[in-house]
């Protein structure tokens, strides 16, 4: 891939090739969960922003959103970023969605807001650890029944992310100036799991990870256990994979409701995931203090 070329499009053509990529994306088996190209054409003529991200002359990512509101209450929703399927994980979404911070800070907006699924493993790291969204709402099967091969089969509970796009916590996040320590260490300085799992299965191919619940403790620092691919797991196994919705929702309402926010992904030693909260007041976290001391 050369050089990725991420600019705003507007033509009904390219607009075309965004529905084209949702399919690729999430893997949409026909028209029915796309967005049709007059829609995306409103938008885009009425204050929306869609971004094209370009190999060569080929569209192979976009993003899309608009704003909402005015004065302080103002923000940007951001609907949708997607990725042509063989262009996944190769930083494109990364650099669309750094590209749509410039674009929203020119208009002298501060606050981008998107959903995402707090059971997916990658979101969680891509969204609370490489961009600097934090979490601190949470939807409860937010879309209803979305008929795609990821979504299809479970409820679409979603995280609000708030990106404070022009915070101190945002840009030492994108520049790696704040990392969220391995597991070990911060249960050493006194985090807690809430929610953990059980392995079945005799290895790593095979296994089925099922999540176990602990008592909820009030510690500064929280852990989530959150399985390596909820995807896989629903495939082979629907009710644990509904068990992981039920006991991760459960854990997340309560912390949320007790003031924590979720900032972080971590793994352990044996390389599975936790999502992070922590109990802190938003100014403070913003302003790019040691979360970690």
């Amino acid at each position: 891939m050369e050089e990725l070329i991420i600019r705003k499009i507007k033509d009904v053509n390219e607009l075309e090739n965004v529905v084209e990529i949702e399919k690729s994306a999430w893997a949409m088996p026909d028209y029915r969960e796309t967005t049709p190209v007059h829609m995306l054409k409103a938008l885009v003529e009425n204050g929306g922003i869609i971004l094209g991200a370009f190999d060569k002359n080929n569209m192979v990512g976009f993003n899309m959103g608009w704003s909402v509101g005015c004065n302080e209450s103002r923000y940007f929703y951001s609907h949708m970023t997607g990725v042509l399927e063989e262009y996944k994980y190769k930083n494109v979404g990364y650099k669309l969605k750094i590209k749509q911070r410039e674009e929203v800070l020119k208009l002298g907006i501060n606050l981008i807001k998107w959903t995402f699924d707090p059971l997916q493993s990658l979101n969680l790291n891509f969204n609370l650890e490489k961009l600097g969204a934090i979490g601190r709402i949470y939807k409860e099967n937010y879309y209803g029944n979305i008929r795609d091969s990821i979504n299809e089969g479970l409820e679409t509970d979603r995280f609000e992310a708030e990106w404070y796009v022009s915070s101190k916590y945002v840009t030492d996040k994108i520049e790696g100036k704040i990392k969220t320590p391995p597991a070990e260490e911060l249960i050493r300085k006194g985090g807690y799991i809430a929610l953990d799992r059980k392995i079945k299965g005799e290895n790593k191919e095979s296994y089925i990870e099922t999540p176990i619940k602990n008592e909820f403790s009030l510690d500064r620092v929280i852990l989530i256990s959150i399985p390596a691919n909820i995807s896989s797991i629903k495939n082979i196994d629907k009710e644990t994979a509904k068990k992981w919705r039920l006991y991760t929702r459960e854990a997340y309402k309560f912390y949320l409701s007790k003031g924590y926010i979720a900032v972080g992904y971590t793994r352990n030693k044996e390389n599975y995931g936790y999502v992070v909260l922590i109990k802190s007041e938003l100014e403070d976290l913003l302003k790019g203090v040691n979360l970690w001391s």
